[in-house]
C-alpha cells in the first residue's frame, strides 16, 4: 500500500479542521499515512526534505490551492524525481482540484487516495529577480495580482471573503497598463487590464477561466484581456461558466514560454510573488498529479 506523507496547513484561509477529524477519515479509508500539522512554508520545506531523503514518493496537501502550491515548490526544489501529488480540500478556494472533477467534500475526495491513478502534469516555472518559484494552476499578471495582494492584508476572520475584498477593494483605481510581453520569442505589445497564464482550467473560487486548457501538452492557455476596466468586469463574470473567449478584446494565445519585459505584479495560484520583470516556462510532466 503507498504510504503518504499528508501535510495540513493550520493557517489555510478556508476550513478549520482537527487533527481528529482527518485522522478519522484517513483511517476510515484505510490510508497509510504520516500527519503533519504546518503552520509555515519552512515547516513545510523541512517535513519534504526529510520524506525525499526517505525515499518518500506520495504526497498530499491538506488545503488550498496556495498549500498545493507550497507542497509542489518544496517537491521540486528538493529534486524529487517524479512525486505522486494529492490534493484534499480545505481551502478557501482548492480550484485546481476542480479541473479533475475531484469533490470539493474532504469527505469524498479522501477515496481518490486509495487508488493507483495518477495523472502527469505540466508545471509553470516562473524566473524573477535571481528567483525562482513553481505554479500548476494560474498565474496572473496585472489587476488580478494586485487583487491578491490587497487579499493577503485582509483578517483570518474574513478570510473566506478574501478574494472578493481584494477584487472591489482595487477595482476603483484599476486601469490598463501598458505590456511588453515576449511569446514564444515574438514581441507583443498591448495595454491590457490583466493576463491570465493558465495551465489547468478554474481559478477564483470556481471561475471557468481556460475550459480549453490542457495539463499535458506543454503549453500554456494565455489570456490577454486588451480591454477597459467596465469591460473586463463584465468578462470577469462570464468566466464563471467559461462564455468570456468570444469576447471582444480577449486574446488567447497557446505558448510554452513568456518573457515579461517591464515591472508588473505577479501572482501564482492565489499567492502574490512580486512586482517585477520576469520569465515563465512550461515544464512538461513535471510531477504525477493522483486522480
Amino acid at each position: 500500500m503507498n504510504k503518504y506523507t499528508i501535510i495540513y496547513n493550520k493557517k489555510s484561509r478556508g476550513k478549520n479542521l482537527s487533527k481528529e477529524f482527518l485522522t478519522s477519515i484517513l483511517d476510515s479509508n484505510n490510508i497509510s499515512y504520516n500527519l503533519f500539522d504546518v503552520t509555515t512554508k519552512k515547516e513545510t520545506q523541512s517535513i519534504v526534505n526529510l520524506a525525499v531523503k526517505n525515499s518518500g514518493e506520495y504526497f498530499c496537501s491538506v488545503g488550498g490551492d496556495g498549500s498545493l502550491n507550497c507542497l509542489v515548490n518544496a517537491l521540486i526544489k528538493n529534486q524529487h524525481p517524479n512525486p505522486v501529488v494529492a490534493c484534499l480540500p480545505a481551502g478557501s478556494g482548492s480550484d485546481f482540484i476542480r479541473t479533475f472533477g475531484i469533490s470539493q467534500n474532504i469527505i469524498e475526495s479522501v477515496k481518490h487516495l486509495t487508488t493507483d491513478s495518477t495523472y502527469s502534469i505540466d508545471v509553470g516555472r516562473v524566473e524573477y529577480n535571481s528567483l525562482t518559484e513553481y505554479f500548476i494552476n494560474v498565474a496572473n499578471i496585472g489587476f488580478l495580482a494586485d487583487t491578491v495582494k490587497m487579499s493577503e492584508l485582509v483578517p483570518n476572520l474574513l478570510r473566506k471573503y478574501r478574494y472578493s475584498i481584494g477584487f472591489w477593494s482595487q477595482i476603483i483605481p484599476a486601469k490598463t497598463v501598458f505590456m511588453s510581453l515576449v511569446l514564444d520569442g515574438k514581441q507583443y505589445e498591448v495595454n491590457a487590464f490583466n493576463i491570465c497564464i493558465c495551465n489547468a482550467q478554474y481559478f477564483g473560487g470556481g471561475k471557468n477561466i481556460s475550459p480549453k486548457s490542457n495539463l499535458q501538452d506543454g503549453k500554456f492557455n494565455v489570456q490577454i484581456f486588451e480591454v477597459n476596466k467596465a469591460t473586463a468586469m463584465k468578462i470577469f463574470f462570464k468566466s464563471n461558466k467559461g462564455l468570456h473567449l468570444s469576447e471582444k478584446g480577449v486574446i488567447t494565445k497557446l505558448v510554452n514560454k513568456i518573457e515579461i519585459k517591464d515591472p508588473l505584479p505577479i501572482e501564482i495560484d492565489g499567492d502574490y510573488v512580486s512586482k517585477s520583470s520576469a520569465v515563465i516556462y512550461n515544464e512538461k510532466a513535471k510531477i504525477r498529479f493522483k486522480i
